[in-house]
């Protein structure tokens, strides 16, 4: 009976062909739309996971050279341009609570002491040679004439003493350092100083042989004749228009030097003057100490960037003296206490950076600042606040640091740094307080990682010093500090605020700045600039929208019309097979062989249809989503217009889902075979409760 069944199954093969068309289409078209829209969401979690988007803002303004507002730039008689500034007080919250806005972070900066760690740095003029990164001290000294005796190479078998007169040692005015002078060959300054101490021990110390050192003094104009005119006095420079002070020898002096490496090389008789490892030149010149900083904007070859410039004060006390006269004047022994003080820790400073994120960082966000050896600051010691350190590659090699070393450092505040200037590679803490205990926090950081900094490509309407890493930057947690400031107290500055937007939400939130008038040159107020990288975030987002709202699309349409075409192809399928019922049934077919024999001819077709269709749908499913994704890559410009141009190194490269899911291909195979077997049955059953007669054809039928 069954086999005479499905012999009558293929006596309308056109009808049984048109069954089977039918169902493969329809799974073809559901499995090929199901699977893309399980890559499209795939795709999208994938991309918001992967893909990072940061807005880095600087603030602009009209301003004179201190920086203060200019809200009438034709009146102004102190008139700098219109700069990126580094802004005390602004208020943020307008910006981090628009709604595109996921965190943010402002960085701050500190000053860390480490006594048993001189800071170092590569010198600029002799390759390999790694000196004391500061320049000043406080030297105690004396010059003896045996140290400054030497053969005069002028006058076989003649002693002399260079620059001695009988005035004393002939120190001359900076002016004249250098000139040299048939005549008079003590204008040529060099001596081989006795020293006694100095703050810092960084690169003069008394139990090292310096060497000859050129030296010169600070004594050019009225000013500082007028003003220190009784320690002038005290060493022998009476007229403003001396050329020298004069030393006498075996006789004690402290003064405030600020010295240079590896400029020069011979004295005035070719005597080397580099010596073991130390200074050539160094001038005796005004302190750090008692200047007040201040961020300078000026025109010139600083021009659009910021600068930290030195204001002098009336509180510098002269840059020599007899020891003696200190140790004797109780005001001027404390002034040069503090110098002192401040030169030792400023030796022995470095420059920390916070920071809860390093995806934050713009340079590692672009991919351009990487770990070279150990690893980054994790998520567990961010949250933890673990007393841990990254540092930079050059830090490693000046310091001699490794990965797993340990450094106990004393941190302090310090006002006043900026990447924008002509010293934009490295950071200079300063220590400018009199309490002899100014730290808010101290601690044993151990290193983790040391990172390296590619060159920046690409390019950006953000200014270079923003995005750049100097060198000696060290990167720790910010919850490992107990005691920091609190961070209304920071600056905001492109270098140390960013943003994170939601992926694709950048057009949002420039209309949002727009409407608050954030952005948008304005008299005597600030501009906020924002450059956004979205590690090319902006370039797949448009395909993955399109694959998306496609998929979603065309799931909805296939699955609509496998449900209804399904059901009525089962309809017409039992509808057609209503007569053979009836006739199995005539024949004494039992209603269960009868509707074997139906449902065995229904699977035949079910299965069949559904698994050539599902094979079809999942083979196309890579090609079709590709050509969706090809198709949206044809996006105009302007969708960029907010986005950062990056080089192609700088971007994630993700591996997106475009072929098809054996699983979810198999699900629909499952789906249209279920459906078109469940609406059979139902019409099948249906017909079973009949008479086998009513199934038959009537007259005229």
């Amino acid at each position: 009976m069954l086999s005479m069944h499905l012999r009558q199954l293929f006596r309308k093969p056109l009808r049984t062909i048109l069954y089977f068309m039918v169902l493969v289409i329809l799974t073809a078209f559901f499995c090929a739309s199901l699977n893309l829209y399980m890559n499209s969401q795939y795709n999208l979690r994938l991309a918001d996971e992967t893909y990072t988007t940061i807005a880095i803002m600087e603030l602009y303004a009209d301003v004179d050279s201190y920086g203060n507002l200019i809200s009438n730039i034709t009146k102004a008689d102190d008139y700098a341009g219109y700069y990126a500034l580094t802004v005390y007080g602004y208020d943020l919250e307008p910006i981090i609570n628009a709604p595109s806005v996921k965190k943010y972070e402002l960085r701050a900066r500190y000053g860390a002491f480490s006594e048993n760690n001189i800071a170092k740095k590569m010198d600029e003029n002799i390759r390999g040679l790694i000196v004391p990164y500061y320049n000043e001290d406080v030297l105690h000294f004396k010059l003896n004439i045996d140290n400054n005796t030497m053969l005069d190479p002028y006058n076989a078998g003649q002693e002399i003493t260079p620059n001695l007169t009988p005035n004393g040692f002939a120190l001359p005015d900076l002016v004249l350092r250098g000139i040299y002078s048939d005549r008079e060959k003590h204008w040529l300054i060099s001596f081989v100083f006795d020293v006694i101490d100095t703050a810092t021990d960084a690169f003069l110390t008394k139990d090292k042989n310096a060497g000859r050192i050129n030296a010169g003094v600070d004594i050019s104009g009225e000013y500082i004749f007028e003003h220190y005119t009784d320690a002038l006095k005290k060493l022998n420079y009476t007229d403003p228009s001396q050329n020298y002070v004069y030393l006498e020898p075996d006789v004690e002096y402290i003064g405030v030097i600020r010295a240079l490496h590896g400029n020069a090389g011979r004295c005035e008789f070719g005597t080397e003057m580099l010596g073991k490892n130390t200074i050539t030149q160094m001038f005796f010149e005004a302190d750090v100490f008692f200047t007040k900083p201040a961020y300078r904007y000026q025109k010139g070859r600083n021009a659009n960037q910021e600068f930290v410039g030195k204001i002098y004060t009336e509180e510098h006390p002269f840059w020599l003296y007899k020891y003696e006269d200190v140790e004797n004047d109780p005001e001027l022994k404390e002034k040069y206490e503090q110098i002192s003080r401040a030169y030792h820790i400023n030796s022995r400073s470095f420059g920390v950076t916070t920071t809860n994120d390093i995806t934050g960082i713009p340079a590692f966000n672009l991919g351009n600042m990487f770990i070279r050896e150990g690893h980054a600051i994790s998520d567990e010691e961010f949250a933890s606040g673990a007393k841990v350190c990254m540092i930079s590659k050059e830090q490693a090699v000046v310091q001699n640091w490794k990965v797993g070393q340990k450094i106990n450092f004393n941190f302090y505040e310090y006002g006043f740094f900026t990447n924008a200037t002509f010293w934009s590679s490295q950071l200079s803490p300063r220590y400018t307080y009199t309490d002899p205990n100014h730290f808010f926090d101290s601690g044993e950081y151990e290193v983790v990682g040391i990172y390296d900094v590619r060159p920046m490509t690409g390019s950006s309407t953000i200014s270079e010093a923003a995005i750049s890493v100097p060198w000696n930057t060290i990167y720790i947690p910010e919850k490992s500090l107990e005691n920091a400031p609190a961070e209304e107290n920071r600056p905001v500055t492109g270098a140390l605020l960013t943003i994170w937007l939601e992926n694709g939400k950048i057009e949002p939130f420039i209309e949002r700045m727009n409407e608050l008038g954030i952005t948008g040159a304005k008299q005597g107020d600030y501009e906020a600039r924002f450059t956004f990288y979205d590690q090319g975030y902006s370039r797949i987002q448009p395909s993955l929208e399109a694959l998306s709202g496609t998929a979603e699309l065309l799931l909805i349409l296939s699955s609509s019309l496998l449900v209804i075409a399904a059901l009525l192809l089962a309809f017409f399928y039992a509808q057609s097979q209503k007569q053979s019922i009836g006739t199995m049934r005539l024949l004494g077919c039992s209603k269960a062989r009868a509707f074997a024999a139906v449902m065995l001819s229904a699977l035949i077709i079910a299965v069949t249809g559904a698994l050539i269709g599902a094979a079809i749908g999942h083979a196309l499913t890579a090609g079709v989503g590709e050509s969706i994704m090809a198709s949206a890559n044809q996006t105009p410009e302007e969708f960029l217009a907010f986005s950062a141009y990056l080089a192609e190194s700088t971007q994630v490269e993700v591996e997106f889902a475009l072929g098809a899911d054996a699983s979810v291909s198999l699900l629909t195979c499952l789906a249209a075979l279920g459906l078109f077997i469940a609406g059979t049955l139902v019409f099948v059953i249906r017909y079973l409760g009949r008479g086998p007669r009513e199934l038959l054809p009537r007259a005229g039928e």
